[in-house]
């Protein structure tokens, strides 16, 4: 087996691997390796995301989880990510109008904002701030950084 399993309510269950166009309706808990292909996701996904060279992913709902964005790789955001990001060189996110981002992002590749980010930024990786995109800034209370929508 190429990848291992998650534990999900006590249960061993393998890992979701997408390497042809799939839709994800409703709940998915658990990690997501997309090797090729479009993933749209319209429902609610709760685990890790490794989204790798040339294959693409599209949230319409949510995503709650750690984002790995591979070389030539796409995720386009018109609902809600909230997780830790990676994007490696020639990685890209586009953050639609609609769309919300929140979360560390470390940026070795691309980020185009059309909707709104809210997190902690590093890595040498470009960012492009359209005409309707906003960066929030947090609030810092007791040393802590928060980002309100």
């Amino acid at each position: 087996m190429k990848y291992g399993y998650d534990i999900i309510d006590g249960e061993k269950v393998p890992q979701m691997v997408v390497q042809s166009d799939s839709v994800i309706e409703g709940k998915r808990n658990g990690t997501i390796h997309v090797e090729s292909g479009v993933l749209t996701i319209k429902g609610s996904v709760f685990g890790a995301l490794d989204v790798q060279c040339g294959s693409t992913v599209i949230v319409y709902g949510k995503q709650n989880g750690t984002v790995s964005v591979g070389d030539e790789a796409h995720v386009i955001i018109c609902g809600e990510v909230n997780s830790t990001k990676s994007i490696m060189p020639g990685g890209q996110i586009t953050v639609e109008q609609s769309g919300k981002l929140a979360g560390t992002c470390n940026n070795e590749g691309t980020v185009v904002i059309g909707g709104v980010f809210g997190g902690a930024q590093s890595g040498s990786g470009k960012w492009v701030l359209e005409e309707t995109g906003r960066i929030k800034q947090p609030h810092i209370k007791n040393g802590a950084y928060y980002y309100e929508w």
